[in-house]
């Protein structure tokens, strides 16, 4: 199970570091657009370019960032819960979540898939291949809906999902550093 674990986790890193990548490359995008313009030239495409690793910056990262608590929750009920009732509605949210995520990365699969038949072709500067910058978009999602099942299997088994041992943690280290 401790391998399981490990590789999990390294998926969701992966996906983490894959949008941190992206991140970087829009700031190098920009920056070359900056500087290029300032020495008058142009670098076609590379708009285009920014906005592919936008949409990776946004998506890929997401397994990781809920995993580590780094997510927006709104805890207006589950929060006002204890015992048994918070236990149940966090699965329900959880439930609701992970099929949320599953269809969504569905639906970018199925997007991709037809790209991929038809040959579609972005209709910015460059001709890309529309599928290459929507692997992104299946590949994040697809890791995000990993982890919400993830977390609903863990929490099912009566064990604390690790967004919320992030959370704890978080708070622990947050007042160790006010001390």
């Amino acid at each position: 199970m401790q391998g399981l674990r490990r590789a999990l986790d390294a998926l969701y890193l992966a996906g983490g570091v894959a949008g941190a990548i992206a991140i970087i490359a829009i700031g190098l995008l920009v920056l070359a657009q900056v500087l290029g313009r300032l020495v008058g030239l142009h670098l076609p495409g590379s708009d285009d370019l920014t906005a592919y690793a936008v949409a990776a910056s946004a998506t890929l990262p997401l397994a990781y960032t809920f995993r580590h608590a780094a997510h927006i929750r709104v805890d207006v009920i589950i929060g006002r819960l204890a015992g048994r009732a918070r236990h149940a509605f966090e699965l329900l949210a959880l439930a609701i979540a992970s099929a949320v995520a599953l269809l969504f990365a569905y639906a970018c699969l199925d997007t991709l898939i037809d790209s991929w038949t038809f040959g579609e072709v972005a209709q910015g500067m460059l001709a890309v291949p529309i599928w290459m910058p929507q692997l992104a978009l299946v590949t994040g999602s697809a890791l995000f809906a990993l982890a919400l099942i993830d977390d609903l299997i863990v929490a099912l088994a009566g064990k604390e999902p690790s967004y919320r041992r992030a959370a704890d943690r978080s708070a622990g280290e947050g007042a160790a550093e006010e001390v």
